[in-house]
């Protein structure tokens, strides 16, 4: 029989990095666009640090696991193309989860900034100072940021089509699993409200 659900594993792995980047991204926007003392602004960079850099972690752990135990077989009827279009959007999002952490540790490496782990312990600078390429860095952190708002946004809106329009259970197979609503004949079955 085909497992329809992601492992217990690969899901904690999915929703603690989307927590993550969200409030990542909320942190580091909030610090760089508004104009805060000084103090405020230097906590919330190194809040913003803290909670990115944990996705790095997260990611060292969550694409072996991918690798071994696969996804869910694709709900039946979805078009190639559709099929074809979610490969790419998971593939740039991979990437934009590795690469926008490395562009910050980056910046700040060439800034002379430390960097953070969850207020535990400080990475290991990736390159000497170098002030004259942290400009360069951040353009390049700041456009994987925005890079990695639209993907998202587009993953959550083409999972919100499949379970709302298309009512498939591609959106469930990534839910925990007391949340999933059961089939019957292949329609959707509402839960008692005691169950």
């Amino acid at each position: 029989m085909e497992r329809r659900q992601y492992t217990p594993i690969a899901k904690i792995l999915h929703w603690t990095m989307a927590v993550a980047i969200i409030c990542a991204w909320i942190a580091g926007y909030y610090s760089s666009t508004l104009s805060l003392p000084q103090k405020i602004q230097t906590d919330s960079i190194m809040l913003h640090k803290s909670i990115a850099t944990i996705t790095l972690f997260l990611l060292a752990a969550r694409i072996p696991w991918r690798l071994m135990h696969g996804a869910p077989a694709a709900s039946c009827g979805v078009p190639s193309l559709e099929r074809a279009a979610a490969r790419v959007g998971h593939l740039l999002l991979y990437l934009c989860m590795l690469a926008l952490p490395l562009s910050g540790w980056l910046w700040s490496s060439a800034a002379g900034f430390k960097i953070p782990v969850a207020g535990l312990f400080f990475l290991p600078p990736l390159m000497d100072k170098t002030p004259a390429l942290a400009p360069v860095f951040k353009q390049v952190h700041i456009f994987l940021a925005y890079a990695i708002a639209i993907l998202v946004c587009g993953h959550v809106l083409m999972a919100l089509k499949h379970y709302f329009v298309d009512r498939s259970d591609s959106l469930e197979s990534m839910l925990p699993s007391r949340l999933v609503r059961r089939r019957d004949g292949g329609q959707r079955k509402e839960r008692s409200p005691a169950g």
